[in-house]
């Protein structure tokens, strides 16, 4: 059902921005001794045995087949913990060794004073700024709206977009844009984009200013930030 609706998604213009989000909000795997199936194959009964990538459980599955003492629930209980607690360093040991040579590759574009441009999924929006996708870095990161000075934005939740005040521009959820790196912390693994492609321009007898004073208001407060894709 994920699946047919993730294919659903993908015939939206801003299919792509909800795939992310839906995929975010999904909890990460473990492994258990109950049977609970496969989720991602949809499947009641599912154990390693032969996976792909050849791993620790598929071990533990076959010794338990050979053994049936190794196959105590206790003993596969713990196991299995263990399992799950080690895949998730070894993913996070990985993400950040590649994290340490992105960062140090950004932060030397920033020392060139020419940052390549990139192009770039809106992904969500605050009163702050909105956040980005980038496919080429595999990378998210914040467009402050204090780095775009051309007009003072307001932003609108339950249109899910930020306007222009005065130029009526609009930046939407989905929207395709292009950015530079403007930041980089290291430390705390975050990443600031500045916006190098225009907005698109909504016609103002379409939108009266009347209907963008109850959101609210805002240019550069805030600092929320988006970490590294996992």
């Amino acid at each position: 059902e994920v699946q047919k609706l993730l294919q659903k998604l993908g015939a939206l213009p801003i299919g792509q921005a909800l795939k992310i989000g839906l995929l975010k909000s999904l909890m990460r795997a473990r492994y258990d001794v109950e049977p609970l199936g496969h989720y991602g194959l949809a499947k009641q009964k599912y154990t390693h045995f032969t996976s792909p990538i050849r791993r620790y459980a598929d071990l533990v599955v076959h010794r338990a087949l050979f053994q049936h003492n190794l196959g105590a629930a206790k003993s596969l209980k713990e196991t299995a913990e263990h399992i799950s607690e080690t895949e998730r360093n070894s993913a996070d040991a990985g993400r950040d060794s590649k994290d340490v040579k992105l960062f140090a590759f950004l932060k030397t574009q920033l020392a060139s004073g020419q940052p390549t441009r990139y192009p770039a999924l809106v992904t969500d929006l605050r009163n702050f700024g909105f956040f980005v996708d980038v496919p080429g870095l595999a990378l998210g990161g914040l467009v402050p709206l204090s780095s775009i000075t051309d007009d003072f934005y307001i932003y609108d939740e339950q249109r899910s977009h930020l306007m222009g005040r005065r130029t009526r521009r609009m930046i939407r959820l989905g929207d395709k844009v292009e950015v530079q790196v403007a930041k980089v912390d290291t430390f705390k693994k975050q990443v600031d984009f500045r916006l190098t492609t225009k907005f698109r321009e909504i016609s103002k007898s379409k939108f009266s200013l009347k209907r963008f004073q109850a959101p609210v208001l805002s240019r550069h407060h805030g600092s929320g930030r988006h970490r590294r894709r996992r």
